[in-house]
């Protein structure tokens, strides 16, 4: 799971059967304080959903909410856009099934706006579609076998290859070791570009993270590398790997961060104003 995707589990779905209100807030134009910026009681739309996902789907020049939701079987797609339209565009049938093993947001294709990703279980193979938004939603990327297993410990997006756009990572447990496949499209079908069923390291893990963690003073970040923030015997140590030139690379400064591995919540983003992810530990004192 990644932060760009909230999943709803069967049971969250059941319970989710009213009706969709929607809050928005954000910063005051005259005051550096949160405010409430658009309310809605009612959407017009059920609550239930499989996935809730961000990003700029209709290529404007404000993000989107999508609440995929399944019809019977079928996949549903709502977006809202509650600041730039004021309206909801709904689509009850993509023409797919509503299952999956995750659901991902990002520029898979490199079409410059935010397409979603639905990997699936194809009786233990993992199949891939990936939608984009024009007139109406599309499918611009369908595969039923990806050449591997639908199994991981985590899913996760970020340009690891340095290709342009955005690729995903699956991280699976090979009987207690780490393994990874990252995949990418490219001219409307999926391609494997790194796959390892060994790399080195134990598949444990408290936490899961992507960012620029690292990288030169003078070139800045480069490709994006993942966290693996795991529990060593009661302390937090952390992996980093980076994918480059069909290989992989450990950071340097990859060890034992010197605090308990317990927490509410692991974060990222730029806190510190380094130009580089900063990983934040929320936890209970």
């Amino acid at each position: 799971m990644t932060d760009q995707e909230i999943v709803a589990g069967r049971g969250d779905i059941a319970q989710a059967s009213g009706t969709l209100g929607l809050n928005i807030y954000a910063q005051s134009e005259t005051i550096d304080v949160l405010q409430t910026v658009f309310s809605s009681s009612d959407t017009g739309q059920g609550s239930g959903a499989v996935a809730w996902l961000t990003g700029n789907f209709l290529g404007g020049s404000v993000d989107e909410i999508a609440q995929l939701w399944d019809n019977n079987g079928t996949l549903g797609l709502n977006f809202y856009a509650p600041i730039e339209k004021g309206t909801v565009a709904s689509f009850p049938d993509l023409g797919q099934g509503s299952g999956a093993v995750a659901w991902l947001s990002g520029d898979f294709t490199g079409s410059g706006i935010a397409e979603i990703a639905q990997l699936w279980d194809n009786h233990g193979h993992l199949g891939l579609n990936v939608y984009r938004m024009g007139a109406t939603p599309e499918t611009v990327i369908s595969s039923s076998d990806l050449g591997e297993g639908s199994g991981a410990v985590a899913w996760l997006t970020g340009d690891f290859t340095g290709s342009g756009h955005i690729e995903i990572a699956q991280l699976w447990d090979n009987n207690g070791t780490l393994g990874a496949v990252i995949y990418g499209c490219v001219n409307g079908t999926a391609e494997t570009l790194f796959g390892s069923s060994d790399l080195d390291q134990g598949s444990g893990a408290v936490a899961w993270l992507t960012g620029h963690f690292i990288g030169s003073n003078v070139t800045g970040p480069g490709n994006p590398e993942i966290a693996q923030l795991w529990d060593n015997n009661g302390t937090l140590s952390c992996l980093l790997y980076t994918f480059s030139g069909g290989g992989v690379q450990f950071d340097p400064f990859t060890g034992d961060l010197g605090q308990g591995p317990g927490a509410l919540a692991f974060l990222t983003g730029n806190f510190t104003g380094s130009g580089y992810t900063a990983i934040a530990q929320l936890w209970a004192s």
